[in-house]
């Protein structure tokens, strides 16, 4: 895979040049989610990251979030985002200027995240990385593979599920296959005009037109929180001003797996943890850019 200036900075850059990414993840029972994602998305590069959650994990999150991260706490009812949290959220894309938003790590079964995500991605002009709860709660409103609100998107769209979460939102049957995993891939992206990032072993990415299959990563990767440092590389990588979306997703990808290369020779695949693939993106990023 050839890598064109995803990591070059100008001298005279700021912070606005590499995004404002909102981070919308997490719950009261599963608040690293949305610290891993947040923690990634600032490592990999971002200029600034805020992280919207449900006000019940505010002591969690808060203790274990980087102090450059800043907090979006959210009104909830029990399994639900609130109206006004929708319209906080909303509000803050469009005031804040964001530029990519991560969302569904960790936040549980959602009776509104649907109509929130459609809203985003209706609305705004930015790059959109749904995983996740984001993807089970698209799960079974597509038609012939296609959900019509992802064709009507002004957002740029990344969607990262493992097969079972495939399955959900693609009504297409999985099958443990490379080439029919490449085939799969390639005809979701191509039929919803997005990216996607098929998870697994030489996880697969494509737009529909172009593809690329990922051979880093190792079995220790197989564990919590994993897919969350991914969302938050990706929301990151996709702020570069390089203009190729396909090949920054790509990289993301790479990074995420040659990070986890690096954990399991500090860890063991069997002891390492997720946080540590966040611990060694820097060791990646400064492998490849040399």
């Amino acid at each position: 895979m050839q890598i064109k200036n995803i990591f070059n900075r100008k001298e005279n850059s700021y912070k606005n040049n590499y995004g404002h990414i909102l981070v919308i993840a997490g719950s009261h029972t599963m608040p690293g989610a949305a610290v891993m994602c947040a923690n990634s998305a600032i490592t990999s590069g971002a200029g600034l990251v805020t992280v919207a959650f449900p006000k019940s994990a505010y002591m969690s999150i808060s203790a274990n979030i980087k102090p450059e991260i800043m907090l979006l706490p959210l009104e909830e009812n029990i399994q639900d985002i609130t109206k006004s949290a929708q319209n906080k959220i909303l509000n803050f894309i469009k005031d804040k200027n964001i530029s990519s938003v991560a969302i569904g790590c960790g936040m549980g079964k959602i009776a509104s995240l649907k109509n929130l995500i459609f809203s985003i991605i209706k609305n705004f002009d930015i790059y959109m990385t749904i995983d996740a709860d984001g993807l089970n709660s698209l799960r079974n409103i597509q038609k012939n593979s296609v959900i019509k609100e992802f064709k009507n998107s002004k957002a740029k769209i990344i969607v990262t599920p493992h097969p079972k979460e495939f399955e959900r939102i693609s009504g297409i049957k999985y099958k443990d296959d490379k080439k029919y995993r490449k085939q799969i891939t390639k005809t979701f992206a191509k039929n919803n005009d997005i990216i996607c990032l098929l998870k697994g072993h030489n996880s697969v990415v494509s737009d529909g037109k172009k593809l690329y299959i990922n051979n880093t990563g190792n079995p220790g990767m197989a564990t919590a929180g994993s897919g969350d440092v991914l969302t938050g590389i990706v929301s990151a990588f996709v702020c570069n001003e390089n203009k190729d979306l396909l090949l920054k997703v790509a990289t993301a990808v790479y990074i995420h797996g040659l990070a986890g290369d690096f954990a399991s020779k500090e860890k063991t695949q069997t002891c390492m943890c997720a946080t540590d693939i966040t611990n060694n993106i820097y060791k990646a990023i400064q492998k490849i850019s040399k």
